[in-house]
């Protein structure tokens, strides 16, 4: 890496630092809309981080491959847990591969458990695919394209308005129940693409909150919210426009090595987690997560020339990693019935290429 890599690095990381927190960036639409005299507000929207992504093994900085850029995770209103978020097909596992280097290795893993407690053994396939949102607006002047994001198992795409006097943000969600609210509403029966939806408005300043949800299939239900920018008939119009899409969830990480058989739960700016297909969406099974820099303690491994503590408590097994270059802390932890061994866990960290899209949390 040389040192013009290091500074480009650097001041994009910077960068991602200084975006808007959740609640920041809700506090900033709201004074930008009364400097336009409009009322406006967000329902509930990510930080967008505006960085020029590019691939970045986190053992070297490279400036070979650009990433589009993606937002921090966006928080959803209270909602029953969704069904299972449709899942790439995995590579079907091959001959075991166990070595106690920390280079990454392309074959799968199906080596046993070796003084670990007693679980499901993980298996480590080639290669990671993310999953899609499956519905897209129209692209339109004054407003960006979706970035999309999943937490929880709930997929969502946030559309920023750029002209504030013709548009309003809109996040449309994807789930497997309907949606629950925490907060009161006038709620208003609204046919929308030939099903019976729902119109909830919510009365609060400095613009109404309008949510527009429907049953789209069996097991598929979506969700509109914006703000009284647009009229309840623009609101429909807005679900009616939707197409459906492939939009791809970009992850904060590109893994050489994943997890086999396994349910991706959550992906946002600092962390990918995993979990057994059937449990509860929210379970951190089997988790990756960019950390802001911690001191270590307990060192006893080397994961790409990194200083790393791998530890084992309670059923658990985790494994910090000291990325200096990044400043931050990369840590891997499998729990919750999931049990790995040392030399597939340090094979699993050592195919990890942070990009720069993510940021530490």
């Amino acid at each position: 890496m040389d040192e013009l890599d290091r500074l480009l690095a650097g001041t994009m990381r910077d960068a991602a630092g200084r975006a808007p927190s959740d609640v920041g960036l809700l506090d900033t639409v709201h004074r930008r809309s009364r400097r336009h005299h409009r009322r406006r507000v967000v329902t509930w929207v990510a930080a967008a981080a505006v960085v020029v992504a590019v691939s970045v093994p986190f053992v070297t900085l490279r400036s070979t491959r650009p990433d589009p850029v993606v937002p921090p995770g966006i928080t959803a209103p209270a909602e029953s847990p969704p069904a299972e978020v449709p899942q790439p097909s995995a590579p079907p596992p091959q001959p075991s591969v166990t070595s106690p280097s920390t280079s990454p290795s392309r074959g799968p893993s199906s080596s046993p458990p070796r003084s670990v407690t007693s679980g499901s053994p993980v298996k480590l396939g080639d290669g990671w695919v993310a999953p899609t949102f499956p519905y897209a607006l129209p692209i339109v002047e004054g407003r960006r394209p979706a970035v999309v994001s999943l937490v929880g198992g709930r997929l969502t795409a946030y559309y920023e308005a750029t002209d504030l006097r013709r548009h309003a943000d809109i996040v449309l969600t994807v789930s497997g129940r309907k949606p629950q609210f925490a907060t009161s509403a006038t709620e208003q029966p609204t046919p929308v693409r030939g099903h019976a939806g729902t119109l909830r408005t919510v009365d609060v300043q400095p613009a109404r909150q309008l949510t527009l949800y429907w049953r789209e299939s069996a097991k598929r239900w979506l969700q509109l919210a914006t703000d009284d920018t647009y009229t309840p008939e623009q609101v429909v119009a807005l679900a009616e426009s939707l197409t459906p899409a492939s939009i791809a969830v970009p992850p904060p990480f590109r893994l050489d090595l994943a997890p086999t058989g396994l349910v991706i739960d959550t992906v946002t700016q600092s962390r990918m987690v995993f979990r057994p297909n059937g449990a509860a969406p929210g379970t951190e099974a089997f988790s990756t997560v960019l950390r802001t820099r911690r001191q270590l303690t307990g060192i006893n491994r080397k994961v790409n020339g990194y200083d790393a503590a791998l530890t084992r408590r309670d059923g658990r097994v985790a494994l910090a990693i000291d990325v200096t270059d990044w400043n931050a802390t990369l840590e891997v932890s499998v729990g919750n019935g999931l049990v790995i061994t040392d030399a597939d866990l340090l094979r699993f960290a050592a195919g990890i290429h942070i990009l720069n899209r993510s940021n530490p949390e």
